[in-house]
């Protein structure tokens, strides 16, 4: 059980730092200064990537097996699958924009601030309310055989950002 909050907790320290430097570009951005938009689009493939297809899944998975086992810490809980699915559709439309801008197309500086920091409060909010009560409950209501069996199932997901030796995402890698 420990080890596998312990890695969704080193992995929301991870998406933090990621945040940080994404609002950091959005920052010069908005001042008019230079902003580093590859790194902006590999941060957000990162999310994309990670987050969104194995991340969410091991929280969904433990979710899914605290509803079984104690279905009152679960409700407690709420609807973070849904929560899940609402920040990427979020970040999806946050993609879809970068991609414009990328793309040189026009639009106001403002509306891409705005989804940009929406994005970002948003991830960090999730994170925190993760930690305050998802991981409590998660640790109160599942039993050793539980965490074994999510552990199992959720086994090849593996932050990219902890495998030095992979050429994806060195961008965000050298930038931490």
């Amino acid at each position: 059980m420990a080890h596998m909050l312990e890695s969704i907790r080193d992995e929301h320290h991870s998406m933090s730092r990621l945040l940080d430097l994404l609002e950091q570009q959005i920052e010069a951005f908005e001042d008019g200064l230079p902003a580093d938009y590859q790194l902006m689009k590999e941060i957000i493939e990162y999310f994309l990537t990670f987050p969104d297809l194995f991340h969410h899944l091991k929280d969904n998975l433990i979710l899914k097996r605290l509803r079984q086992r104690a279905p009152e810490l679960a409700r407690k809980v709420g609807d973070l699958d849904g929560q899940h699915s609402d920040i990427s559709d979020e970040l999806h439309r946050f993609a879809h924009v970068l991609a414009n801008l990328l793309l040189e197309v026009e639009m106001p500086r403002d509306s891409f601030a705005k989804l940009a920091r929406a994005f970002i409060e948003r991830e960090r909010r999730h994170m925190s309310e993760e930690e305050a009560v998802f991981f409590p409950a998660a640790r109160a209501g599942l039993t050793e055989e539980d965490w074994d069996d999510i552990a199992a199932m959720s086994q090849a997901a593996r932050d990219p950002l902890l495998d030095k030796a992979k050429v994806r995402f060195a961008l965000i890698r050298d930038a931490m």
